[in-house]
């Protein structure tokens, strides 16, 4: 009987915290060396014991929240500029991401997720959005307007562009090249705690 309970007792325990963070999301500000990165955050433990079995378990996720950083390829530059924790109401699959940029350089944000605990099928998942300045005030707002847009992606040069930047990630790494057929050079890193530092230069 005590064999039993001591084997279900260490079936509920978890190891320690960890942090984990990565690139969402990349998207070059107009004919410019900005960029627009989300990066999303989790603070977590992983279960360890006959909860692990037989699949690895579920983690114990104790923070959970994304950051819209707008980094310059230029100058080396990184600055946040917006941080959405994942409220009860968006907890499951919760994701940010940049819906569209208009001609002001104004970032709109797609904020979307699942209330806690529960499944996350497409009729229960809920969208909000946000209008977020280079200057990193953001309001919400009802939806994504129109003037908003994503840029395509080409690698070659476009008609009338003065200023030839080129992102992309290696793992946790945001790298760029600065001429065609050029090679992609590390810019920053993203760190376990969700910062985004320079690197190279």
């Amino acid at each position: 009987m005590l064999t039993c309970f001591l084997a279900l007792a260490s079936g509920c325990t978890y190891g320690p915290e960890q942090s984990r963070a990565s690139i969402g999301q990349i998207v070059r500000v107009g004919d410019s060396y900005r960029a627009l990165v989300v990066i999303s955050y989790e603070r977590f433990q992983n279960p360890t014991g006959l909860s692990a079995f037989p699949d690895g378990g579920k983690r114990r996720v104790h923070e959970r929240h994304s950051t819209l950083y707008l980094v310059d390829a230029s100058d080396r530059s990184a600055s946040a500029l917006f941080l959405q924790a994942a409220p009860d109401s968006l907890w499951e699959s919760f994701d940010v991401s940049v819906g569209g940029i208009d001609a002001e350089g104004v970032a709109y944000l797609r904020v979307a997720g699942c209330p806690r605990g529960g499944e996350c099928g497409s009729q229960l998942r809920r969208t909000v959005y946000y209008r977020v300045t280079p200057a990193g005030h953001a309001t919400q707002v009802a939806e994504l307007p129109a003037s908003a847009s994503l840029p395509g992606v080409m690698l070659a040069r476009l008609p009338g562009e003065t200023q030839y930047v080129r992102f992309s990630r290696d793992g946790n790494v945001i790298t760029g090249r600065f001429e065609e057929g050029g090679r992609f050079e590390p810019l920053f890193a993203v760190r376990d705690n969700g910062s985004v530092e320079a690197v190279g230069g």
